[in-house]
C-alpha cells in the first residue's frame, strides 16, 4: 500500500510574501489557518495554526500580487527541510503547493434589498471576527 501526503488549507497571509529568483522563481509565505469549535463545557474556543509554505514556477506570480491579510487556499504536500545554522542542525515543517489560489469574497450590500416585514429595526449583522472590514488583525 502507498503512503498519501496531500493537504489543503485555507487561511490568511500572515505577512507579505517573498519572492527570490535564482534561476527558478520560489515563493515563501506562511498562512493562519483557524479553526472555531466549542469544548465539553459549550464555550467558544478558537485555535489557529501557523503553517509555512513554498510554491514555484507560475504560482509565483500570482503571490506577488498579493499582500498580508488575503485570503489563499493552497494544495500540496507536507515536507521536512533540513539546513545547517551555524553548526547547528534546523529541520522545518513546510507545505509544498501545487496549487495557490487566492479567494476574494463577495462584497456584502450595504442596503439588503430583502422585502421589509414590518420590523423597523432591522439592522446588518457584522462581519464575523469583529472587523470592520472581515479581516484579521494581524
Amino acid at each position: 500500500m502507498s503512503n498519501l501526503n496531500v493537504t489543503v488549507l485555507m487561511g490568511r497571509l500572515v505577512r507579505a510574501p517573498i519572492i527570490r529568483n535564482n534561476g527558478s522563481k520560489m515563493g515563501f509565505f506562511y498562512i493562519a489557518s483557524n479553526r472555531r469549535y466549542r469544548d465539553k463545557a459549550e464555550v467558544a474556543q478558537e485555535e489557529t495554526a501557523f503553517v509555512a509554505c513554498k510554491c514555484f514556477g507560475g504560482w509565483t506570480d500570482a503571490l506577488a500580487r498579493h499582500q498580508k491579510g488575503d485570503m489563499v487556499m493552497v494544495e500540496g504536500r507536507l515536507r521536512t527541510e533540513t539546513w545547517n545554522n551555524e553548526g547547528t542542525s534546523r529541520s522545518q515543517l513546510i507545505l509544498v503547493c501545487d496549487s495557490v489560489q487566492f479567494v476574494v469574497p463577495e462584497p456584502r450590500p450595504q442596503n439588503p434589498s430583502k422585502p421589509n416585514d414590518g420590523d423597523e429595526h432591522e439592522h446588518a449583522t457584522p462581519p464575523a471576527g469583529g472587523e470592520a472590514d472581515g479581516r484579521p488583525p494581524f
